[in-house]
């Protein structure tokens, strides 16, 4: 659908790189130009976000590029509580100069939704309003167009199996990660492993880790191992198997069209973590190979966003006054 863009976009965070990436996403879609404005956030100011208390001016440093409000902008993002109090207070700000801007909050800040001019929130959370958007998963740029783009660089080989690394708890590798390495090796004998680890798994896991793969698979955990291959995963493995305590991975593999089977589900108690698992069980798949032919990518959150007509709305009249 075409977007009536607005000129420019606020992303405020506060420096985690899940947020950053759901914000920024939407963030590119719907504005012209975007800038990211990092803050930090000191106490008691942080804990009682995303209230704000008194004196909060004085609770926030900018870590980056400072935002210049001498040009406010049409619309502020923000992803988690702790960034939607920063929004809430700059969109208050302006109000005292009579200038209207929207804030878009992204996940639930545990709020009043009427303090944002939208609140874009995961399905799993359950929650509902006439300002709410509800999406499936998470946000992310990997559209249904960009998993059928050609690959750059290429794998190492042709159709990778490929093993998707959060971080889940140590205890994890110690007992459960080598049975059901065991069994993908059971389902895939003549292909080698191709693992990526994310970059915050510690050097006490990464050792667990290191012994159980075979000469011929591969791996990355940082930097120091080349490119991340990530995204070249995402589009050209046979199989995905990624842990199941990242929402954003499986969320990322879910929008491919290949089969994706969860590892770890045990290390997983929080109940809002098993809905969202649970509402897309007929998306993953067991240990027991499976044919291709059934397998549905799930939506596009940013899609289904952008098609909601509060959404549509919202673009139409940018500058007409929100609830704050």
């Amino acid at each position: 659908m075409r977007l009536n863009k607005v000129n420019l976009c606020w992303v405020l965070s506060e420096g985690r790189k899940g947020h950053e990436i759901q914000s920024m996403t939407l963030a590119q879609h719907l504005a012209h130009d975007c800038s990211l404005h990092t803050f930090s956030l000191r106490q008691p100011w942080e804990s009682f976000t995303p209230r704000i208390i008194p004196g909060f001016q004085n609770g926030f440093n900018w870590q980056s590029e400072k935002p210049n409000f001498d040009h406010p902008p049409d619309i502020i993002i923000s992803t988690g509580r702790k960034a939607a109090a920063v929004g809430k207070y700059i969109t208050q700000r302006y109000r005292k100069q009579s200038t209207q801007l929207k804030h878009i909050q992204i996940l639930n800040p545990k709020d009043n939704a009427d303090n944002y001019a939208l609140l874009l929130i995961p399905e799993h959370d359950q929650k509902i309003g006439p300002n709410i958007i509800t999406f499936v998963g998470s946000i992310h740029p990997f559209s249904p167009q960009w998993f059928s783009q050609e690959v750059h660089p290429p794998s190492n080989q042709i159709n990778p199996i490929a093993v998707i690394i959060g971080n889940p708890p140590i205890q994890y590798f110690r007992q459960g990660f080598k049975t059901e390495l065991q069994q993908i090796r059971v389902q895939y004998p003549e292909q080698p492993i191709e693992l990526c680890g994310s970059p915050r798994l510690s050097e006490k896991i990464v050792d667990e880790i290191k012994p159980l793969l075979n000469p011929n698979d591969t791996f990355w955990f940082n930097h120091d191992d080349g490119p991340n291959p990530y995204q070249t995963l995402l589009q050209q493995a046979k199989h995905l198997f990624v842990t199941a305590d990242s929402i954003n991975m499986m969320n990322e593999c879910a929008g491919s069209d290949v089969p994706v089977t969860l590892l770890a589900t045990n290390c997983i108690q929080n109940p809002k973590h098993k809905r969202f698992i649970d509402s897309l069980a007929n998306r993953w798949q067991s240990f027991i190979r499976h044919t291709a032919e059934s397998i549905v990518p799930i939506p596009y959150a940013l899609d289904e966003i952008i098609n909601d007509v509060n959404f549509q709305k919202l673009l139409k009249y940018p500058s007409s006054s929100n609830h704050g």
